[in-house]
């Protein structure tokens, strides 16, 4: 069962950047594409995007799922 969470204008910049790199990597509090150091987004934005299904979360790496790939292109 996929959660209700919508897809937001703010999710498109981190899904784009896990797209691209594969993942994103949690840091202090927001989640930074590898060797970035500005946030592409907080990290409760991100349990959102973990909640609605467009990413999935493995230790402090986010990966986006097939629907975060599908909304990233």
């Amino acid at each position: 069962m996929t959660s209700s969470i919508i897809l937001i204008p703010g999710m498109l910049k981190p899904l784009r950047l896990a797209r691209v790199y594969g993942f994103l990597v949690e840091r202090r509090e927001g989640l930074y594409h590898p060797g970035g150091s500005q946030p592409s987004c907080s990290t409760e934005l991100a349990r959102k995007m973990v909640e609605g299904g467009w990413l999935v979360k493995h230790g402090q790496r986010y990966e986006p799922t097939e629907q975060g790939l599908k909304a990233a292109e």
